[in-house]
């Protein structure tokens, strides 16, 4: 093949490429939804199907989804748009739970479910790495939509001190049992607020690995008393030393909270 042969063949494939990629971003995918419908109707999953806004907005005008109660849409790039899209659909009032893992919503994303008429029935919300920063965490601990919620994963964002104390201090989570906020930055201001927090009578599991602790915070969430039904208690990967240890060593040898801190 000669290097002019050569050339127009990557150049044909170059824009095939880009036709197709461009055929797929806007296409219907009422077939794929109707394939990815459990068999009672109740569970939809579109996990890492790339469908974009436009997707977001074609699956929010679907009438099968008023039958759908736990929503996977991890993995597909559905931005704030989409999911403005989405807080607007009507057949979504009976969900509870959705998965929205690394789909770029930043703080617009979090704020159209915090501020969505349809969206008050959530049990379980993932929000893993979406750039939510402490402006949409202003706006979701004074929503009425997150009362039922019992897991919130706010892992992997941009939450700092100021955003971890409004969590902390919120009584919008009552029935919350599992908090993760792994890899953020709430620091040890934000695991002080936690510590002192009557707001959490309910919660189990609370993940706070890699968020820049060190002994002051870490030794208050471990000695605190206002967790009365916490099971786990993450603090791995923060810079921790040996009075982090040795409180964590006391709960531990009690048995009713597991300590982690390396």
């Amino acid at each position: 093949m000669t290097t002019f042969q050569t050339k127009i063949s990557l150049t044909t494939t170059a824009l095939f490429f880009i036709i197709f990629t461009s055929l797929a971003w806007g296409a219907d995918i009422s077939a794929l939804v109707a394939k990815r419908v459990s068999q009672d109707g109740k569970t939809l999953d579109l996990s890492g199907l790339n469908i974009g806004t436009s997707g977001a907005k074609q699956l929010a005008k679907m009438e099968l989804l008023s039958r759908i109660t736990t929503l996977h849409l991890q993995g597909n790039n559905i931005k704030a748009r989409g999911m403005r899209a989405l807080a607007k659909s009507p057949h979504l009032a009976g969900l509870k739970h959705i998965d929205l893992w690394g789909n770029l919503l930043g703080d617009l994303g979090l704020k159209a479910i915090s501020e969505s008429p349809y969206l008050k029935q959530l049990e379980s919300l993932k929000l893993w790495k979406n750039e939510i920063s402490d402006d949409s965490i202003e706006l979701m601990v004074v929503s009425g939509n997150f009362t039922h919620l019992k897991t919130l994963m706010l892992n992997d964002n941009l939450i700092t001190p100021v955003g971890g104390a409004m969590l902390a201090t919120s009584s919008v989570f009552p029935q919350l049992l599992t908090l993760n906020l792994f890899r953020n930055d709430i620091g040890d201001g934000g695991a002080l607020a936690f510590a002192s927090s009557e707001k959490f009578p309910s919660l189990e599991l609370l993940y706070l690995g890699e968020n820049k602790i060190t002994d002051q915070g870490a030794v208050a969430l471990i000695e605190s008393k206002y967790f009365p039904q916490l099971k786990v208690l993450d603090l791995a990967m923060n810079p921790l030393g040996e009075p982090t240890m040795l409180a964590a060593f006391k709960v531990n040898r009690k048995g009713k909270v597991h300590i982690v801190y390396r």
